[in-house]
């Protein structure tokens, strides 16, 4: 072999062709997403838990950001790539997710898709007073019950939701909420009152006026007391249009819930009829128009029974319960005193059934 071809051989050994630098890029580019997509802590992160709360409506982005804010996610590309090509960039459900830092991201992607276990779910039924909601929610979520009912009272709290009064009575909507032990009652209650919000919104959008000029404020109150009354749900626009008629005449509202809330005992308590003359500004036998704020959390339906009442021409101005979640109507006192008759003659064959009135 002549020194010649030898040093071409020699030559050809080291000459590194463009298509192995793009061998090596893509291997080095594959492994990093790699990294990404399933080391995304570290090799060794610590045994730690990261909680992340998806609101309703929340863009990929933010829940992104906040993964890789809370030292989920290294960074938010992959996720937002495997995201897409796994088909969940739209089926990520609302909740509060708990996951252990090094969680790679198709397991991050695969629980916000699976959504929350109904065991993690805490349920707020459509009445409660905030002093009932916070004993719930300090039950379900493992939290003194004092810090709800403090953080409940604080202005400043008060004032960084928006909310103008001087607590959250009303404002806590009635849901199905993703709520994991151990949620802070700031946590809680912020995401309540955004729903609440969200409902008095979405309800009066596309009206020029409120019925009778009230208030989104007044709304709420009006509805906390439809929501004490009703039972059935299509009697709710009948009950709220009797309170919107007394209210323009300038009668009394005469509501017997609002006389369980100045009592302390709940809007839905039996009354007798010394508990009538109780001295307090929520007392509507003592006292003209609404009472001060809400007597309880009222639901969307209660809310929507006020924007939209039973057709204008009705002049019903009474009602009475007669048993079975229903109540009888009417338009004068004489027919209201004769439905409380037949009601009671009823009772006596009925012991059990509950007779509440309305406008007495």
């Amino acid at each position: 072999m002549t020194p010649k071809r030898s040093h071409e051989r020699t030559t050809r050994k080291r000459t590194f062709r463009p298509s192995r630098w793009a061998l090596l890029l893509l291997v080095a580019a594959g492994g990093a997403v790699g990294y990404d997509l399933f080391l995304p802590a570290g090799f060794f992160p610590p045994p730690e838990q990261r909680v992340i709360l998806v609101q309703r409506g929340e863009t990929l982005r933010g829940i992104a950001n906040e993964l890789q804010r809370v030292g989920l996610l290294r960074g938010t590309l992959t996720f937002h790539v495997l995201a897409r090509l796994m088909r969940l960039d739209r089926e990520v459900k609302a909740g509060q997710y708990s996951f252990r830092l090094g969680t790679s991201v198709p397991g991050l992607l695969r629980a916000f898709a699976r959504g929350m276990s109904g065991l993690n779910l805490v349920a707020i039924p459509e009445g409660l007073t905030l002093t009932e909601v916070s004993l719930l929610l300090s039950n379900h979520l493992g939290v003194p019950v004092a810090e709800f009912d403090s953080l409940a009272h604080d202005h400043a709290f008060l004032d960084s939701c928006g909310v103008d009064a001087p607590s959250l009575e009303g404002y806590l909507a009635p849901d199905s909420y993703e709520f994991l032990p151990g949620t802070s009652p700031e946590v809680a209650f912020r995401t309540m009152v955004n729903r609440t919000r969200n409902v008095l919104l979405h309800a009066a959008a596309g009206r020029d006026s409120l019925p009778l000029g009230l208030s989104l404020y007044q709304v709420l109150t009006l509805a906390s007391i439809v929501e004490a009354e009703a039972v059935m749900n299509d009697e709710r626009p009948r009950i709220a249009r009797v309170y919107l008629n007394r209210l323009q005449r300038g009668m009394k509202l005469q509501a017997d819930p609002t006389v369980g809330y100045a009592l302390g005992r709940g809007p839905r308590t039996r009354l007798y009829l010394r508990n009538l003359r109780v001295e307090s500004p929520f007392n509507t036998y003592l006292h003209e128009g609404l009472p001060p704020g809400p007597i309880c959390n009222p639901g969307r339906l209660s809310i929507e029974a006020v924007l939209t009442p039973t057709n204008e021409s009705s002049k019903e101005l009474y009602f009475v319960a007669r048993g079975g979640g229903r109540h009888l109507f009417a338009e004068t006192y004489e027919q209201h005193l004769a439905n409380i008759r037949a009601v009671r003659q009823r009772e006596g064959a009925l012991p059990d059934s509950l007779v509440t009135s309305g406008g007495m």
